[in-house]
């Protein structure tokens, strides 16, 4: 269903990314950040912010990710810092706590939409 408001498509976004976020920290883990922390953060949202530079600024069209996935994966950055920063990032994924009828009966944390999962 499109969003009909802002705040539906601010909650439609932002569900976008959180699945992405959730997908990604499957695939790569806890370490991948913590090595860093959010100095490495910060380095991982400037090269994006680089490469849209380059893509507005030099013309052509991208090699590999789009505009739209580099815009998401800023913001998924910027989710990863903030949880950096208030100490929830080394939480554990629900399937690791609950086991896979947890990860099954995974629901959006925005009540006005449905959890719509993120596939590649």
């Amino acid at each position: 269903m499109e969003p009909t408001t802002f705040e539906d498509a601010v909650y439609h976004i932002v569900d976008e990314i959180a699945a992405l976020v959730i997908s990604k920290q499957r695939d790569y883990g806890h370490e991948n950040i913590n090595v860093h922390g959010e100095l490495g953060i910060e380095v991982r949202v400037h090269d994006k912010a680089a490469r849209l530079h380059n893509l507005y600024w030099q013309g052509g069209g991208p090699e590999n990710e789009s505009v739209e996935d580099t815009w998401m994966d800023i913001g998924g950055y910027a989710i990863l810092g903030l949880m950096k920063r208030r100490g929830l990032f080394d939480l554990p994924l629900a399937e690791e706590s609950l086991g896979e009828v947890g990860a099954q009966a995974e629901q959006s944390p925005n009540p006005h939409l449905p959890y719509i999962g993120f596939s590649w």
